[in-house]
């Protein structure tokens, strides 16, 4: 089992055991030809760890799991895709020398994690979050693998637990040092009030 479907396990397991009903929401994987079929209409390629993530759950409606993101289904994450990924936002990622292509796999009301697409696929590579007001881009962890092994940490911790339906961060602090711990060299902040 890889690391990304490990942490992925955790996650799912402390769902499981202390908010089941973010759990039901997730849709089961897709085979690896579903997935391959589906990403095949993008104009750049992602790396095997979309194809991994896919292969072990497609998407889930409920805000708050991953860092207050949903997973987005495959088909909508092509919706988004087409969307940032436009002529005049690939102009301007461009122009500041960012990844010209993104390909969205958490949401939360339009701002995003992406991941860059490119002409080959690779092992992994690093997951941008992407501001909604003016599509900025940040670079906040090194893979996809490395988000979820931060991710479980938080949960297993107490860092994040789940009231309601809704994600609780104790301490914004300790998240910040967790998630720079498995993301050395990312941004030092999410968010402006510190996490």
């Amino acid at each position: 089992m890889s690391a990304l479907t490990e942490a992925l396990n955790r996650i799912l397991h402390w769902l499981q055991q202390y908010s089941p009903n973010a759990i039901s929401g997730f849709a089961p994987g897709l085979s690896l030809v579903e997935i391959e079929t589906k990403l095949s209409q993008l104009p750049f390629r992602v790396s095997q760890e979309v194809y991994e993530l896919y292969q072990c759950r497609n998407g889930n409606p409920y805000d708050g799991v991953f860092v207050y993101h949903r997973l987005l289904g495959l088909d909508s994450a092509l919706e988004c895709a087409a969307t940032i990924n436009e002529s005049y936002w690939r102009e301007v990622r461009e122009q500041d020398g960012d990844p010209q292509y993104l390909f969205p796999v958490l949401d939360f009301d339009g701002e995003y994690f992406s991941v860059p697409g490119g002409d080959a696929s690779s092992s992994h590579t690093p997951v941008f979050h992407i501001g909604c007001d003016d599509g900025s881009l940040s670079f906040a962890f090194t893979s996809l693998t490395n988000m979820m092994l931060a991710i479980a940490e938080c949960y297993e911790t107490g860092i994040y637990t789940h009231i309601n339906g809704d994600l609780e961060v104790a301490d914004v602090v300790r998240f910040g040092e967790i998630r720079r711990k498995y993301n050395p060299d990312t941004v030092a902040a999410l968010y402006a009030d510190g996490w």
